[in-house]
């Protein structure tokens, strides 16, 4: 991010209340926000539009907006010869969701920031992510990129219309891609695949999928813990059949990546809560940004192992994490932000990582150093370019035996000094916060501050879920009393997409669950936002004559295509959520029906699923925790 002289004339962004949008708003580049205005001038000047999709906590984002779009020769380019348009991908996942898959059909692989080139008519015929100010790291610059765009625009202007038409025609395709109300569901094959899957991708020395950069694989992790925990409850379907040796197997994968990653640097270990991902197969490099989606899901993973697994060291990680959100991360009326950035003064990382000088002087006891040394890898070589990332090299028992003290009294050590580094580390420039508060973001941590609240019998979780979900009620709506979409300083905008609906349902529905431990009297008011949820996703997110669920409803602006809601990604899938706030609500109440709608759709979905079913994590969590409802064999 560019610091902007008070002086400077800012674009149209300068209205916005996205975050990444008011990043740019003082770039030379003359940025449009989505909207009729842009639209109709590409039409009316006859040129291509310049889709520019990111967010406010992407490092790469940053790095283009500095390098290229603070550029002066640049921009004049730009605004020549394109109607340019800046979209904060959190905003707007419609937009995001449909360009993906252009940049990806286009590239191969996708990414932010998103650069994608639409005709007037909105699709898109030319895609990348990051582009550099000049040929470089072996990819061409932007302004060759643009050069060329612009040439064949003009020159060639038939065959770039005949590439919109067929990129356009492949991503229908891709979209409408599945089966029917008469293909067949055959759940126990899906989890023997994704299992198999499993079996081939683990990283078996470091936890994960193999390979680097390493994402956490949140919903992987939630279906081996759904299993688990429905058969050592006796309630996993009877055609599901999980030996002993694979029963150990997934264990086995659980424990490893539980373990891995809460050792790793992309664990947080002084403040708490997690990165993105790690840029190596160890854990121990995050890219440094926080995420509220990351942090809700894994906080409630931890627990839920903890529990089924016995393992305390889970459940405090899971307290750590939430604890960090409610420290840092919670506004005033109690709802969530949405990130922390991953740069600091310009640097990535900055805020996080340690000199060996810096913990000379934050720990002068030589024994407290030595003993923080061996517990968090700090040496005066460091462990990332010359610095030290807090990260979990030996563990508690081994530091006892080494030192000859109790664990408890290292373990008390260790907190001491643990508190005494984040108060040192509180007075850094902090990175910036995405203040925005999205709907099916927070919907994720109310489950999670829900569920770990009775898991741990903790009811300031309960409240903080409590306040946030009736914040959600009273600011996430429009005068007709639809809810919406993202906020920020209590303005609230956007429809809510079928996300929204499913996160904040779910969230709500345990809510409900758990106010019958902590408040009684506030269970009936928190089941009927849930059910109220149900009711909107089936009536306009759900199309029986596809039999799938759409992101969007009648209330969104129509792109070209609209987009069903599939498998996962970092945040599970909307029509796996959906259907999962759907059958729970059928449990209370059989009379809503729900299960025909949900096996309609798993049958709409079965080719896909059959052939990643790993991919669909999310939805087969759903069909384990309801054998009851969806059938297991059917067509």
């Amino acid at each position: 991010m560019s610091d902007q002289p008070p002086t400077r004339r800012p674009n149209r962004l300068i209205d916005s209340r996205s975050p990444y949008l008011l990043q740019h708003a003082y770039n030379p580049v003359d940025w449009y926000p989505w909207g009729l205005e842009a639209l109709a001038l590409s039409r009316a000047r006859d040129v291509p539009i310049f889709l520019s999709i990111g967010y406010s906590a992407c490092h790469w984002c940053h790095v283009m907006e500095r390098e290229v779009f603070e550029n002066t020769q640049i921009a004049r380019y730009m605004n020549e010869h394109f109607v340019n348009i800046k979209v904060d991908r959190e905003q707007r996942p419609d937009l995001d969701e449909l360009y993906m898959l252009a940049t990806q059909i286009i590239t191969g692989s996708g990414g932010w920031p998103m650069s994608v080139w639409l005709t007037p008519e909105l699709k898109a015929f030319y895609a990348g992510t990051y582009f550099p100010p000049t040929d470089q790291y072996g990819r061409p610059g932007f302004p060759s990129v643009l050069s060329a765009i612009t040439k064949a625009w003009r020159d060639q202007r038939g065959q770039v219309l005949e590439q919109a038409e067929h990129i356009a025609g492949t991503i229908s395709q891709h979209l409408n891609r599945g089966g029917n109300a008469d293909a067949a569901v055959d759940v126990p094959a899906w989890i023997a695949g994704a299992l198999e899957t499993c079996n081939n991708r683990m990283d078996l020395t470091w936890g994960g999928m193999t390979g680097a950069p390493k994402f956490p694989p949140h919903q992987t992790l939630l279906l081996w813990i759904t299993l688990l925990e429905q058969q050592a409850g006796g309630k996993l379907h009877p055609a599901i059949t999980i030996s002993a040796e694979l029963t150990e197997q997934i264990r086995s994968w659980l424990t490893l990546t539980l373990d891995t990653m809460a050792a790793g640097g992309i664990y947080d270990q002084i403040g708490g809560g997690f990165s993105r991902y790690s840029t190596d197969e160890q854990w121990l490099v995050p890219h440094f940004e926080k995420m509220l989606y990351d942090n809700a899901q894994l906080a409630l993973v931890y627990a839920r192992a903890g529990m089924l697994l016995k393992r305390d060291h889970d459940i405090q990680i899971a307290r750590e994490t939430l604890d960090f959100w409610l420290r840092d991360m919670t506004a005033s009326d109690g709802l969530f932000y949405s990130s922390l950035d991953a740069d600091s003064e310009g640097e990535e990382g900055k805020f996080y990582v340690w000199d060996f000088q810096e913990i000379l002087t934050a720990i002068p006891d030589s024994s407290d150093r030595q003993l923080a040394g061996e517990y968090w890898d700090f040496s005066p070589e460091g462990n990332w370019e010359g610095c030290n990332i807090a990260r979990v090299k030996l563990d508690i028992t081994q530091l006892a035996a080494r030192s000859g003290q109790a664990p408890d009294v290292v373990q008390e050590r260790l907190e001491k000094i643990r508190s005494h580094l984040l108060k040192i580390r509180s007075t850094r420039i902090a990175p910036h916060c995405d203040d925005k508060i999205l709907t099916d973001w927070n919907g994720l941590m109310i489950q999670a501050l829900a569920e770990v609240a009775v898991l741990t019998d903790e009811p300031r979780y309960y409240q903080a879920a409590a306040r946030a979900a009736a914040a959600i009620l009273a600011i996430h709506r429009d005068a007709a009393g639809n809810r919406l979409h993202v906020s920020r300083d209590g303005q609230a905008e956007i429809p809510a997409f079928l996300q929204d609906e499913a996160c904040f349902g779910l969230g709500v529905w345990h809510l409900a669950v758990a106010a019958r431990h902590f408040a009684p009297q506030d269970s009936a008011i928190w089941m009927a936002a849930a059910t109220r949820a149900g009711e909107v996703i089936s009536a306009d997110f759900f199309q029986q004559q596809s039999g799938k669920f759409y992101i969007s409803s009648e209330r969104h602006e129509q792109l070209f295509l609209r987009v069903p809601g599939g498998s996962d990604n970092a945040v599970p899938s909307a029509a796996a959520m959906a259907m999962n706030l759907l059958l729970k609500i059928n449990s209370a109440s059989p009379k809503a029906d729900y299960h025909t709608l949900v096996a309609r759709s798993l049958a709409g979905m079965a080719p896909l699923i059959e052939q990643y079913p790993l991919a669909f994590s999310s939805l087969l969590s759903t069909v384990v925790e309801h054998p009851e409802y969806v059938p297991t064999v059917r067509g």
